[in-house]
């Protein structure tokens, strides 16, 4: 028998209730309507990691090394352009003002309907990459360049870069939430490359293994609104929702 556990965040009626677990699956399958499209995610995958690890403001760009993903994969990186940046201005317009992440998970999930799940991660977070790095990039040259110390202005960074050290325990946590998602994607893509030659999709532990893959999905999703929410709303709110899904993702992808 399932357990209530009920968590409460700001601008959510509700984080988790495991007692609604199958209306949430049915929800969340009710968005995937595959098209057989098929993209390979490691390119971007590592597109988006190249942006976030350049983003930090103490990264040692010289241990990144170039590689030719930006020549042999650009095709498919304008093929899905428009429905990163479609992602990244939904996350933006509906992650001010502490707005409900479930319906803007629900609503990303229904804009790539046609995708794979492991696709659905990748594009999401690669979403979240052009917010989180156009961020760091203006607030990296806003002394040097004019055109980015307009944009801080308008953006109000350099009063959140002058109050950097009071703030670091919210980018701490957005990193940390980062990471976890991270991580769970990888899982989800490993699953997906498993040779069907040497471990059938019938078997019970795949089988298993793979009903976790859409609420994981989900998950990882909502916690890259909640991140995007804490950048959007950085005067005023709080990180304590952000910790919550901290908590939560490393059990999105759990076999009981």
């Amino acid at each position: 028998m399932a357990t209530t556990m009920t968590l409460y965040g700001r601008g959510d009626r509700q984080v988790f209730s495991s007692s609604d677990d199958n209306a949430m699956m049915k929800n969340i399958l009710a968005t995937h309507s595959p098209d057989g499209t098929n993209i390979d995610v490691i390119p971007l995958l590592q597109i988006i990691k190249d942006i976030m690890h350049r983003s930090h403001p103490d990264a040692n760009i010289d241990a990144i090394v170039e590689s030719v993903i930006y020549h042999d994969f650009n095709e498919m990186f304008e093929v899905l352009a428009l429905t990163i940046n479609k992602v990244a201005c939904e996350i933006t317009c509906k992650c001010g003002g502490g707005g409900d992440t479930h319906a803007t998970a629900i609503v990303i999930l229904n804009t790539l309907s046609n995708y794979g799940w492991d696709a659905k991660a990748v594009i999401t977070l690669a979403a979240f990459a052009v917010n989180y790095g156009e961020f760091w990039l203006v607030a990296q040259l806003h002394q040097t360049n004019p055109l980015a110390k307009s944009l801080a202005l308008l953006k109000q960074l350099p009063d959140v870069l002058e109050r950097r050290e009071s703030l670091k325990p919210r980018f701490n946590v957005v990193n940390n939430l980062v990471k976890a998602m991270f991580d769970v994607t990888h899982i989800i893509i490993k699953f997906k490359e498993l040779p069907e030659q040497y471990i059938s999709p019938n078997t019970p532990e795949l089988v298993t293994a793979t009903t976790h893959i859409p609420t994981a999905v989900y998950w990882i999703i909502r916690s890259i609104v909640a991140c995007a929410s804490v950048l959007t709303n950085l005067i005023g709110m709080g990180q304590g929702y952000v910790i919550i899904l901290l908590l939560l993702l490393p059990y999105a992808f759990s076999i009981t």
